[in-house]
């Protein structure tokens, strides 16, 4: 079967406002393609890209046809494209990459990859080594909207912008990134839902 769990924080005073399988809120999982929100920070802060960016499709197959075309930060974002993850996270490097999730306090802040296989900086989020839990997720994502990270501002509003969805009623704006896990044999592994809500006032 499959098993769920929900979190309702209020990001000003960090209240839990609501809570579902307190167990499996506490559990530590790959991040899958919500690693980008930290990625996005990483290469914003450290001016790897900006919002004028453009990867270069290299024309060979990536798995999903929205990935096969050129993509900038925003439909990095949007279409969890995992190959520019990939060219990022090589640009950055693993020493700078170790000392951003500490900084961040991101998780387990383990990047080594599979054990022998040396595919940290190409795999680490992707049910590998690197683990979070739904708990740690929401500090982090208070974090990025209390702008209380060792980043440039710049980094996390460019993060914000990327991230937003949709607009909800009364002023609202709804901002998050999915995420999916899958079993060698494509077999999901794991599914997340992350993000917040933003009133006009900002909060």
């Amino acid at each position: 079967g499959t098993e769920g769990c929900f979190l309702l924080y209020d990001a000003s005073t960090n209240a839990e406002i609501a809570q579902f399988n307190k167990a499996k809120c506490a559990t530590q999982m790959a991040p899958d393609s919500t690693f980008k929100i930290a990625l996005s920070l990483m290469a914003f802060d450290a001016e790897i890209i900006d919002q004028k960016t453009i990867f270069k499709w290299d024309k060979t197959p990536k798995g999903m046809e929205i990935w096969n075309s050129n993509h900038t930060p925003k439909t990095w974002m949007q279409f969890s494209v995992v190959w520019v993850s990939q060219e990022i996270t090589q640009k950055i490097g693993l020493n700078k990459i170790k000392n951003y999730l500490k900084d961040f306090d991101y998780g387990n802040q383990d990047f080594s990859g599979d054990k022998e296989r040396n595919n940290g900086l190409t795999e680490a989020w992707l049910e590998s080594s690197l683990k979070i839990s739904p708990e740690e997720q929401i500090q982090f994502l208070r974090k990025i909207i209390n702008h209380n990270l060792p980043v440039k501002n710049s980094a996390i509003e460019n993060t914000i912008e990327n991230m937003y969805l949709q607009d909800l009623d009364n002023s609202t704006k709804l901002y998050g990134k999915t995420g999916a896990g899958f079993t060698a044999n494509r077999t999901l592994q794991n599914g997340w839902f992350e993000g917040f809500i933003i009133s006009k006032s900002g909060h």
